[in-house]
Protein backbone atom coordinates (compact mmCIF):
# COMPACT_ATOMS: atom_id res chain seq x y z
CA UNK A 1 0.00 0.00 0.00
CA UNK A 2 3.10 2.54 0.93
CA UNK A 3 4.46 1.61 -2.54
CA UNK A 4 0.69 3.12 -4.16
CA UNK A 5 1.00 5.86 -2.43
CA UNK A 6 4.14 6.97 -3.97
CA UNK A 7 3.24 5.56 -7.34
CA UNK A 8 -0.16 7.71 -7.68
CA UNK A 9 1.95 10.91 -6.49
CA UNK A 10 4.11 10.23 -9.76
CA UNK A 11 1.35 9.64 -11.94
CA UNK A 12 0.06 12.77 -10.70
CA UNK A 13 3.08 14.82 -10.95
CA UNK A 14 3.15 13.22 -14.96
CA UNK A 15 -0.51 14.32 -15.47
CA UNK A 16 0.16 18.06 -13.97
CA UNK A 17 3.14 18.20 -16.87
CA UNK A 18 1.36 17.08 -18.96
CA UNK A 19 -1.65 19.50 -18.59
CA UNK A 20 0.69 22.27 -19.32
CA UNK A 21 2.17 20.42 -22.46
CA UNK A 22 -1.36 19.58 -23.82
CA UNK A 23 -4.46 22.30 -22.30
CA UNK A 24 -7.17 19.73 -21.77
CA UNK A 25 -9.61 22.09 -19.77
CA UNK A 26 -8.61 20.91 -16.85
CA UNK A 27 -9.22 17.29 -17.61
CA UNK A 28 -6.00 16.42 -17.26
CA UNK A 29 -5.16 18.15 -14.21
CA UNK A 30 -8.63 16.66 -12.56
CA UNK A 31 -7.19 13.76 -13.07
CA UNK A 32 -3.64 14.53 -11.58
CA UNK A 33 -5.23 16.04 -8.24
CA UNK A 34 -7.53 12.74 -8.10
CA UNK A 35 -4.00 10.69 -8.28
CA UNK A 36 -2.49 12.70 -5.72
CA UNK A 37 -5.18 12.68 -3.27
CA UNK A 38 -5.71 9.34 -3.37
CA UNK A 39 -2.21 9.10 -3.17
CA UNK A 40 -2.42 10.74 0.03
CA UNK A 41 -5.35 8.65 1.22
CA UNK A 42 -3.39 5.64 0.57
CA UNK A 43 -0.57 7.25 2.40
CA UNK A 44 -2.28 8.04 5.96
CA UNK A 45 -3.82 4.53 5.81
CA UNK A 46 -0.20 3.00 5.89
CA UNK A 47 1.71 3.72 9.36
CA UNK A 48 4.30 6.39 9.09
CA UNK A 49 4.43 7.99 5.88
CA UNK A 50 1.78 10.16 5.71
CA UNK A 51 4.20 13.08 6.67
CA UNK A 52 6.89 11.87 4.22
CA UNK A 53 4.17 12.05 1.21
CA UNK A 54 2.96 15.63 1.95
CA UNK A 55 6.43 16.83 2.20
CA UNK A 56 6.99 15.42 -0.92
CA UNK A 57 3.60 16.68 -2.71
CA UNK A 58 4.37 20.22 -1.25
CA UNK A 59 7.84 20.04 -2.68
CA UNK A 60 7.25 18.06 -6.02
CA UNK A 61 3.93 19.80 -7.11
CA UNK A 62 5.21 23.43 -7.48
CA UNK A 63 8.33 21.84 -9.31
CA UNK A 64 6.87 19.62 -11.72
CA UNK A 65 4.57 22.44 -13.03
CA UNK A 66 7.99 24.74 -13.15
CA UNK A 67 9.78 22.16 -15.15
CA UNK A 68 6.79 21.91 -17.33
CA UNK A 69 6.32 25.44 -17.71
CA UNK A 70 10.09 25.75 -18.21
CA UNK A 71 10.33 22.98 -21.29
CA UNK A 72 7.12 24.30 -22.91
CA UNK A 73 9.16 26.60 -25.16
CA UNK A 74 11.57 24.01 -26.26
CA UNK A 75 8.14 22.01 -27.74
CA UNK A 76 6.47 21.85 -30.66
CA UNK A 77 3.24 23.32 -29.04
CA UNK A 78 5.15 25.42 -27.05
CA UNK A 79 6.96 26.85 -30.08
CA UNK A 80 3.60 27.76 -31.69
CA UNK A 81 2.44 29.53 -28.58
CA UNK A 82 5.41 31.69 -28.24
CA UNK A 83 7.23 34.13 -29.89
CA UNK A 84 10.58 33.18 -31.51
CA UNK A 85 12.57 36.55 -30.18
CA UNK A 86 12.25 40.33 -29.85
CA UNK A 87 9.52 42.11 -31.72
CA UNK A 88 11.19 45.58 -31.91
CA UNK A 89 14.83 46.93 -32.58
CA UNK A 90 16.65 46.62 -29.22
CA UNK A 91 17.98 50.17 -29.90
CA UNK A 92 14.06 51.44 -28.60
CA UNK A 93 13.97 49.19 -26.49
CA UNK A 94 16.11 52.25 -24.04
CA UNK A 95 13.62 54.28 -21.95
CA UNK A 96 14.36 57.80 -23.13
CA UNK A 97 14.78 60.62 -20.66
CA UNK A 98 12.63 63.71 -21.30
CA UNK A 99 15.69 65.37 -22.47
CA UNK A 100 15.99 63.29 -25.33
CA UNK A 101 12.45 63.24 -26.19
CA UNK A 102 12.18 66.92 -25.81
CA UNK A 103 13.61 66.91 -29.54
CA UNK A 104 10.00 65.91 -30.74
CA UNK A 105 8.27 68.48 -29.23
CA UNK A 106 6.25 69.91 -31.68
CA UNK A 107 6.99 67.97 -34.40
CA UNK A 108 4.30 66.15 -36.68
CA UNK A 109 5.00 62.23 -37.45
CA UNK A 110 1.94 59.50 -38.25
CA UNK A 111 0.51 57.15 -36.04
CA UNK A 112 1.85 53.71 -36.90
CA UNK A 113 -1.04 52.08 -34.69
CA UNK A 114 -4.07 52.52 -33.51
CA UNK A 115 -4.38 55.29 -30.81
CA UNK A 116 -6.42 53.82 -28.07
CA UNK A 117 -5.30 56.63 -26.29
CA UNK A 118 -2.12 54.88 -26.18
CA UNK A 119 0.08 53.30 -29.15
CA UNK A 120 3.35 54.18 -31.44
CA UNK A 121 3.94 56.92 -33.93
CA UNK A 122 6.64 57.35 -36.05
CA UNK A 123 8.38 60.78 -36.27
CA UNK A 124 11.31 61.55 -38.43
CA UNK A 125 12.04 57.43 -38.98
CA UNK A 126 11.87 56.89 -34.93
CA UNK A 127 9.45 55.05 -33.63
CA UNK A 128 7.80 56.33 -30.33
CA UNK A 129 5.40 54.81 -27.92
CA UNK A 130 2.63 57.79 -27.37
CA UNK A 131 -0.33 58.59 -25.61
CA UNK A 132 -2.99 60.92 -26.87
CA UNK A 133 -5.05 62.86 -24.41
CA UNK A 134 -8.14 60.76 -24.63
CA UNK A 135 -9.30 61.21 -28.14
CA UNK A 136 -8.55 58.16 -30.30
CA UNK A 137 -6.26 58.41 -33.60
CA UNK A 138 -6.67 55.73 -36.60
CA UNK A 139 -3.38 54.22 -37.69
CA UNK A 140 -2.09 56.24 -40.70
CA UNK A 141 -3.46 59.66 -39.29
CA UNK A 142 -0.69 62.76 -38.91
CA UNK A 143 -0.06 63.43 -34.94
CA UNK A 144 1.63 66.58 -33.38
CA UNK A 145 3.76 66.06 -29.97
CA UNK A 146 1.72 68.86 -27.96
CA UNK A 147 3.50 67.80 -24.62
CA UNK A 148 6.68 65.89 -23.52
CA UNK A 149 6.46 64.59 -19.68
CA UNK A 150 9.43 62.88 -18.84
CA UNK A 151 8.88 60.19 -20.72
CA UNK A 152 5.95 60.24 -21.99
CA UNK A 153 5.06 61.64 -25.24
CA UNK A 154 1.82 62.99 -25.64
CA UNK A 155 0.39 63.67 -29.04
CA UNK A 156 -2.76 65.19 -30.54
CA UNK A 157 -3.97 64.12 -34.34
CA UNK A 158 -2.92 67.12 -36.67
CA UNK A 159 -5.98 68.67 -38.34
CA UNK A 160 -5.49 70.01 -41.88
Amino acid sequence: MELWAFILLGLGLVFIVLEVFFPSFGILGTIAAGCIIAGGVLAFRASGIFAIYLVLAFVLVPVSTLLGLKLLPHTPIGKKLMLAGSTFDPAEATAGSGAQLDQFMGQVGVAQTPLRPSGKAVFDGRRLDVLTRGEMVEAGRSVKVVRVEGNRVIVAEERS
